[in-house]
């Protein structure tokens, strides 16, 4: 049985999806005979670079487009079903040469296979095509034998040259090509695509699966038609969304939308239970995480840009959904979205080599749930923003509700309260002074009745805000000293990179005045030893002073 990507690729360029640039540059280029010798095709995988060599190819030599051109009929597409055409498809044609750069990297393939032949004329046609996949595979050495020939090829002679990854070829390579860049394929025209072939194929289908295969190929074009092949195996000629996230671990806007509320709450006990649930259900982690990540990306686009329907795939209703999530993220939406984001896109790239992912991402949400146990400055500012929050709200944390406990209760009136237990000399200076004894005052007339005096308020409030600006000054005077800290290691390493390289794990953790104490992890005994040598001191040592003032340090 052939693969559906295969018996799908197009014939045409009528059948081309998605690169219509691409498509009327060559229809122009063919019909005016202004043809280049060399064409060079980039652009991610499965996005047709191949197929579109070949049918450069057919539009070349396919007999009925060559003679309604030489007629003067409008159009120059090969009609797919002549002898030519036919033998390019089946890559039999004798003057349509396809090379392999990845399994023929040397300059002895590149001197046999085209060097040597050509200056031969056509077999068949008017053309020799010469289609190199993977060209960046080529050694340097090859790439200099084929470069003469590049550069001056026969009349008869076209090169058409395919790499996913242009930026390995030479400079002076790319200079004697046309250079066509492919895009990849938009979700809708992906999914309108596979409506056709399942069309064709008598699938039985829906409209959300196809939009998670779309999505789920990022582009390509063959990747879509591969995973739709395997959804119809495995749903025995039926394609539908369950079965669509079942195998591609899919992960529906419903659980997203439960991660980015939990996330704006702070339930980290709600997030650890969301992960739970994918891994029992056999989800792929790493899989989730960018589903996440494009989630919260939207949620970060309608807060910044508004709920604008033309913004989003699901139109006004998602745009309204996403505005409210991000509406729960608080004051200033923005900053946290744009935290989480970053954080979220640290932990997918820290899993693909991580021994335990559940853990690396379990981390992630714990240090965007709660940002005390996070020492980065961007969680250093979020600490404040939420305690200048609290003391504008009048609100008590639970370190001030401890410390309030703790003290004399100073508020009650002194006949009132009861003898208490204080340790220490400042226990004794109270117990030494004796009681004072009441002087007899003279009786005086009553006084006028008069409004009673007003109640001494609640200092709560007073002691909030002294609690929380003593909290906001040390997390400031902590936020600070990290900054300076930063600005250290940037000189630094703008003198001697390799010096910095020793300070980029330690961190600035006191700062007295006169001595600075810098921190290093546990296993640091290489980059200690290394900061005490002279030539190291005579370059870290001046940096310090210059942005603390005369310091020693202390590692």
């Amino acid at each position: 049985m052939e693969s559906l990507y295969r018996k799908y690729r197009p014939l045409t360029f009528d059948s081309v999806v998605g690169q219509q640039h691409i498509v009327s540059t060559l229809e122009h280029a063919i019909t005016e005979g202004r043809l280049s010798h060399a064409y060079l095709f980039c652009g991610p995988r499965g996005t047709g670079k191949t197929t579109m060599a070949r049918i450069l190819a057919k539009a070349l030599l396919c007999r009925n487009a060559e003679a309604a051109r030489a007629e003067g009929a409008s159009g120059c597409m090969p009609d797919g079903t002549c002898e030519e055409c036919e033998l390019i498809a089946e890559g039999n044609h004798p003057d349509v040469y396809e090379l392999d750069a990845a399994s023929r990297t040397g300059v002895d393939n590149v001197r046999e296979e085209i060097i040597n032949s050509v200056n031969f004329a056509p077999v068949r046609g008017k053309y020799k095509i010469y289609i190199i996949d993977e060209v960046h595979m080529l050694t340097t050495a090859a790439f200099n034998a084929l470069l003469k020939t590049l550069e001056e090829p026969p009349a008869h002679v076209i090169f058409v040259l395919c790499t996913t990854d242009p930026q390995k070829i030479l400079e002076t390579i790319l200079s004697r090509c046309q250079r066509f860049d492919f895009h990849r394929i938009g979700n809708e025209d992906i999914a309108h695509r596979l409506s056709y072939v399942c069309e064709q194929e008598g699938f039985d289908y829906d409209d959300e699966a196809l939009a998670i295969v779309a999505r789920h190929a990022k582009g390509g074009m063959r990747d879509a038609l591969s995973t739709l092949e395997q959804l119809s195996v495995f749903g025995n000629g039926a394609v539908h969304a369950d079965d669509a996230r079942s195998l591609l671990g899919e992960v529906s806007d419903q659980i997203l939308g439960e991660f980015s509320r939990a996330i704006a709450d702070r339930d980290v006990a709600e997030l650890y239970g969301l992960i739970r649930a994918q891994v029992e259900e056999g989800n792929d982690l790493l899989e989730l995480t960018r589903d996440l990540v494009a989630h919260v990306r939207d949620v970060y686009v309608a807060c910044v840009a508004g709920a604008r329907a033309e913004l989003f795939e699901g139109g006004s209703e998602q745009a309204e959904a996403l505005a409210a999530e991000a509406a729960a993220f608080g004051e200033h939406p923005a900053d946290r979205l744009a935290r989480v984001l970053t954080v979220l896109d640290d932990a997918a790239l820290e899993m693909r080599g991580a021994s335990d992912v559940r853990l690396v991402l379990e981390i992630a949400c714990t240090r965007l749930a709660r940002p005390e146990a996070d020492l980065t400055i961007e969680a250093l500012a979020e600490r404040v923003a939420r305690l200048e929050a609290m003391v504008a709200n009048a609100a008590v944390p639970a370190s001030v509700a401890a410390a309030q406990a703790a003290a004399p209760a100073a508020s009650v009136p002194a006949a009132a309260q009861q003898p208490t237990l204080i340790s220490g000399a400042r226990a004794a200076a109270p117990a030494a002074q004796p009681a004072p004894t009441p002087t007899p005052q003279p009786v005086a007339a009553p006084a006028p009745a008069t409004a009673p005096a007003p109640k001494p308020q609640s200092n709560n409030a007073a002691q909030v805000a002294a609690a929380g600006a003593a909290e906001t000054s040390a997390v400031e005077d902590a936020g600070e000293l990290q900054r300076k800290w930063a600005e250290v290691v940037e000189r630094v390493k703008a003198r001697q990179a390799s010096y910095a390289g020793l300070l980029l794990n330690a961190r600035a953790t006191a700062d007295d005045g006169s001595k600075l104490t810098v921190s290093f992890p546990a296993g640091s005994t290489f980059a200690i030893k290394m900061l005490g040598r002279a030539d190291t001191q005579s370059v870290v040592l001046p940096t310090v002073c210059a942005v603390f003032g005369r310091r020693t340090v202390d590692y």
